[in-house]
């Protein structure tokens, strides 16, 4: 499901849409429009959600003035429109990196012309604002790549700090606190399962890098908007290499899922409400 997109900065919005995780809870898959002298995609939401996400979008801006298209990663939950915006949007640049652009060729074609190579620490000028494609501190493609906007002092930190909610929320600050980290302990062991093999030295020091460009916002893909959590996200995911691995379900548990039996777990559940 797609929600409304709303302003989370200046001439900066984000496109909220979610999916179900059976037995676990709703994984946010937001997408964000920069508006400005040259408006910016960043990415393209999922496939399921095309039809709504191009209708949000092009809600925002016109498809002929976007000039830039900004891809965090390859995966289907963040380039599930790319084909069809770079169709709509013909002024348009794909801003990615060689490993994204070699596994996308893998299905599509996408003209060489087109393609504008940020790697991490590499910047990309817009017209009113130069942004920064910046890896995040966990991520499960090694394309990946966050986005600076110093303008704005918003980050998009791609996969890196989502959480699974019991309900749809607008904003992140309105999920209770012990529902919040439980998802997002879940889900960060879950898309990055390298966690347990991570110095949590190295993991706290890219985690302070982030801190240290002190944004005013910090966005995830895979989780409602949440002011003002700058320090506390940071600190949440420079723990995760110290966690355990987190469980995934048996052939057994999808078999009692199906049945409709509840699903035990370890840690306590978030819930709605």
């Amino acid at each position: 499901m797609t929600q409304q997109p709303f302003k989370i900065a200046e001439e900066t919005f984000v496109i909220p849409s979610y999916n179900p995780v059976p037995g676990v809870g709703l994984l946010y898959m937001n997408a964000l429009v920069i508006r400005g002298r040259e408006p910016i995609l960043v990415d393209t939401g999922a496939t399921i959600h095309s039809d709504a996400y191009i209708e949000a979008a092009f809600s925002l801006v016109d498809p002929l003035d976007v000039r830039w298209i900004f891809l965090s990663h390859e995966d289907r939950d963040h380039a599930g429109s790319l084909m069809r915006v770079l169709d709509m949007c013909p002024n348009a640049r794909l801003v990615t990196n060689a490993v994204a652009h070699g596994k996308l060729s893998e299905e599509w074609v996408i003209p060489p012309q087109r393609v504008y190579y940020a790697n991490s620490g590499e910047s990309f000028d817009a017209g009113d604002r130069v942004l920064t494609a910046l890896r995040p501190p966990l991520f499960d493609s090694p394309a990946t790549r966050g986005l600076w906007d110093p303008t704005t002092e918003v980050f998009y930190s791609s996969d890196s700090f989502g959480t699974i909610v019991a309900e749809e929320y607008e904003l992140g600050n309105d999920v209770p606190a012990p529902d919040f980290e439980w998802g997002f302990n879940w889900f960060n062991r879950v898309n990055h399962v390298w966690h347990e093999l991570a110095d949590p030295a190295k993991v706290a020091a890219l985690a302070q890098k982030v801190r240290e460009l002190h944004p005013k916002l910090l966005i995830s893909a895979h989780a409602p908007v949440a002011y003002d959590r700058v320090d506390e996200l940071c600190d949440m995911i420079a723990r995760i290499p110290t966690l355990p691995p987190q469980p995934l379900p048996t052939q057994l548990d999808l078999e009692k899922m199906l049945a409709g039996e509840p699903q035990p777990t370890e840690e306590p559940q978030p819930t709605a409400g």
